[in-house]
This record gives structure tokens, sequence and C-alpha cells, in this order.
């Protein structure tokens, strides 16, 4: 008996200790060949750039974010200039993650190997180092402490804490979360569940819990002058409008089957997967008819989820992916409640065939989205060690290696131009704000320019400077008989497509 407990435990080991060396491996290799793009830098920026508390957390207003990543941001520059140390920060989270899900989660070997390597824990939320992480790994942490709920709430309203003060969709399910152990607790005796946390206890839990809530909405409601609202510009869309319903709906597929997606353009496409993710939502909704309260959190939280991506923003994979964190986060609690007949005893005839069967299946398919996810993840990674995230890495390398640094820099659009200056570790003369910045705010103050009004102002510069470095992100079209413009380089090789840079060497 005692030799085949040692076996399992060297088993067990040799099984964490493979899975993690390989990710450790993997990501340390994936994030140095990481160029980061303009969302990343920023945040570096910001913290590196604001000489005060209280600008910094003026700064903060004007980010669509709560503020804790910027916080560990600033905890890390006071040891390091270096814009690469954010990174191996970020791959130290990933790491969390994946230990998380190896040793905590109730899954299966197949399942946990298949959902750490898939494509958010994997590549979405670890080579690009961003807030999304956090969130991630508050979210698994309050799944493995789920199951001690019963004698205090403490731990979990902490990290609801954190988790709502990572990002907006992290608050989503943060609220959902909270929901639910509120209506359990209510309903804790037809559900038949043993909870037994003092009055005390739930009262300081749900404190620390709200006051998580208006932390986190405190930074994300963003300030009148805020032209930009974090690329919210569109306003809000109320009305009905079934293509777009349609497109929405389609994000549920996109975050289960990110190998195969929807591409907005095109009807048939949106429509298709559109319909298709409402009934992967309606299959595992079936499901958990069987687990009443996950049944709660699950059609909450992807409804959070789905509505802002309706009225505000369709967003991106690193966005609507949270439905899938969803999901996952459904399926590992699920593991801690027994079927309960507090909804199902109504069903009757042909509904019953159908819970049946979603509930038969409901492990096959979990694990052809996770097979998914892995396909998914795996293709981006190679993808993004081939073939550079942004040109802003090789620009900057560039700049450097020539020894242009030295100069009087300007660029524009500044958007674009932004990440040099994390990577070049100096501020650059923006044509948008007439003076020298690094991190853009979108404020009234801030005038977009044309390439005449770019020139006018290098003619000016160059009479102070003598001779200056203009980086754009797009070529020069117009001449100035005033000005000599000698082309250096151009960056254009890039995932995001449109931080590229045309650099020229300009004097009278």
């Amino acid at each position: 008996m005692q030799n085949s407990i040692k076996t399992l435990t060297r088993d067990r080991s040799g099984f964490l200790t493979l899975s993690l060396t390989f990710f450790i491996a993997f990501g340390l290799w994936g994030i140095l060949n990481h160029a980061m793009w303009r969302d990343e830098m920023t945040i570096w920026l910001i913290v590196r750039d604001t000489t005060s508390w209280g600008e910094f957390l003026n700064v903060l207003r004007y980010e669509p974010h709560p503020i804790l990543w910027y916080f560990c941001v600033a905890v890390l520059q006071q040891f390091s200039q270096n814009p690469v140390s954010m990174q191996l920060f970020h791959l130290l989270i990933g790491i969390g993650v994946a230990y998380l899900i190896l040793t905590q989660s109730p899954f299966t070997r197949l399942q946990k190997v298949l959902l750490t390597f898939g494509y958010l824990p994997f590549y979405e939320y670890l080579l690009i180092s961003r807030n999304y992480s956090l969130g991630l790994l508050f979210g698994l942490g309050v799944c493995a402490l789920w199951k001690n709920r019963q004698h205090s709430y403490l731990g979990l309203s902490i990290l609801l804490f954190l988790m709502a003060n990572s990002n907006a969709y992290s608050l989503f399910i943060a609220l959902a979360l909270g929901a639910t152990l509120m209506l359990e607790w209510t309903f804790r005796q037809p559900l038949k569940v043993n909870l037994k946390a003092s009055l005390s206890n739930r009262w300081l839990s749900f404190i620390i819990f709200l006051s998580g809530i208006i932390l986190s909405l405190s930074f994300l409601i963003p300030p009148p002058d805020n032209l930009e609202r974090g690329g919210l510009r569109s306003g809000w869309q109320f009305s009905f409008d079934f293509r777009h319903l349609l497109t929405t709906l389609a994000r549920i597929w996109n975050s289960y089957i990110v190998v195969i997606t929807a591409g907005d353009s095109k009807y048939y496409s949106v429509a298709i997967c559109g319909l298709l993710g409402l009934g992967l939502l309606l299959f595992f909704a079936g499901f958990l008819l069987r687990k009443p309260i996950l049944l709660f959190f699950y059609l909450l939280a992807s409804s959070e989820i789905l509505l802002f991506t309706y009225t505000k923003f369709l967003g991106a994979q690193r966005h609507f992916g949270h439905l899938f964190i969803v999901l996952v986060i459904t399926f590992w609690l699920s593991y801690y409640y027994a079927p309960s007949g507090l909804i199902t005893r109504y069903c009757k005839g042909k509904m019953r065939q159908v819970l049946n069967f979603c509930n038969r299946q409901k492990t096959s398919l979990f694990v052809v989205l996770l097979y998914a996810q892995l396909a998914g993840g795996i293709a981006a990674y190679i993808r993004d060690i081939t073939i550079p995230y942004s040109a802003s890495q090789a620009a900057a390398e560039y700049i450097q290696a020539k020894g242009l640094n030295h100069l009087f820099i300007v660029g524009s659009r500044d958007v674009v131009i932004s990440p040099l200056t994390g990577y070049l570790n100096r501020k650059i003369y923006y044509p948008e704000r007439q003076g020298l910045g690094s991190f853009v705010l979108f404020t009234p103050q801030r005038q977009e320019v044309d390439e005449s009004e770019v020139l006018r102002q290098v003619q000016e510069l160059v009479q102070i400077h003598g001779e200056l470095l203009l980086i754009l992100s797009y070529p020069i079209t117009g001449v100035r008989e005033d000005l000599t413009i000698r082309p250096l380089a151009n960056f254009h090789e890039g995932f995001i497509y449109n931080e590229k840079y045309n650099l020229y060497r300009v004097s009278l």
C-alpha cells in the first residue's frame, strides 16, 4: 500500500514537473521573442513618465482599465527600468495560472494539459503583457478556494476584489461569482448546501467585495474630456440590429472555437457562427439545469459580457475570450455540486431527453473545445515567434545600432510611434501635441495632423536642432524645397498591421 502511494505521488510530481517545465521553457522563449505593441507598452510609459502619484492617478482616469496592473508595473519599475522586466513578471503570472490548472483543478490530466497549453493561458494571456492574465489568475484562484466557502468567504472576497480590479471583463465575471455566492446562501436549504460562515464573516466579505467593485468602476468610468475612451468611440448601441446581434452571438463561437472564427464583414459568416454560438450556449445551459446555482452563474456572466459586446464594444479575442473563461470556471465549479432536481423535475418528455443528451455529451464537447483551444494556442504561438507582433522593436534596434538615438526625434502618428519611446527609453516629439511625449491621452489638447502639418513643424524644429530623425507611420508623398529629407529604412513587417515605421534623416 505504501509503495503504491509513493508511486502515485512520484507520478503526480513527474506530471507536474514535466508540464510546468515545458510551459516555462516555451513561455520564456516566446516572451523574449515577442515585440510589444502600443497597448502593452503604454502601461510601462505611464508609470515611467508620470512624475507624481497625483499625476499617475489622473492619467489612469483616461485609461479604460482598473488600477491593479498599473500598480504592479509601478512597483516593478522600482527595481528595473527595462520594459522586458514587465514581460518576465507577466510570465510569472502565466506560470501561476498553469500551476493552478495543473494542481488545483478537478479535471483529468488530458484536460489539464489541453487547457494549460490552450489559446488563452499559453498565448493571449502569456506572451502579450496585459492585465487580462491577472483576471484569469484570480478567477482560477476563486475556483480553487470555492470548496472552502462553507466556513469562510474572506479568501474568496479578497480574490474577487483583486479580480474586479484586473480588467472590465474580469469585473463582469467577479460580479457574477459574487452574486452566485449570495444567491447560494439565500437558497442554501432548497439547494441542500451546508454553509456555516458567521454573520460577521459574511458582512466583512461583502464589504471587501463591494469595495472592489466600486474601486474598479471608479477607474473604468472615463472623464468627460476623454475623446477616445479606450477605442470605444462608437457610443452605446441600444437600438435593435439583427446583424449586430448575430455578430455579438458569433463571439461565443469565436471564444470557444478559436481556430475557425467568423469574419464580421461577411453576413453568412456571422449568421452561421452566431447561431452555432447560441447553440453552444444553450447546450451547456441544458447540462447545467441539474445544477441550478451554476446555471445562474453561467448565464449571468455570459449575458454580462454579451450585453457589453452588443451595446458598446465588439472587441478582440482577448476581450470576448472571457466567455470561454466563464465556461471553464463553470465546469470547474460543477465538480463541487451534486445534481439537483430543483428545475429538472418540471422537465418532461422530449425536454428530458434533450437534457439527458446534454448531460451525457457535456464532457466530450468540452474536450473538443479544449483541443480547438490547444490548436489555436500553438498556431498563435508559432506565428508570434516567426512574425514580429509589432515592427516597433526592430525599428528601435535599428535606431540604436545606427547611432541615431542621439538625434532629436519627431514621430507621427503618435499612437503608432509610442512603443518606440519604450524601447528607446526616451520621449519623442509628437506633432499631434506639439511637444515631447510617450504615452498618448485622447484629450482636446491633442489634434490629428496631416503630412503637410508634420513637415511644417519639422521645418521649424530643424532650424533649432540642425538635424533630426523623422519617424512616420506612412511614407512621405509631398516635397519641401526648404528641407533635405533622406530616407533611411522602412519597418513594415508585423502582426499589428498599422504599426509601420518609415525613418527619414532631415536637415536644411
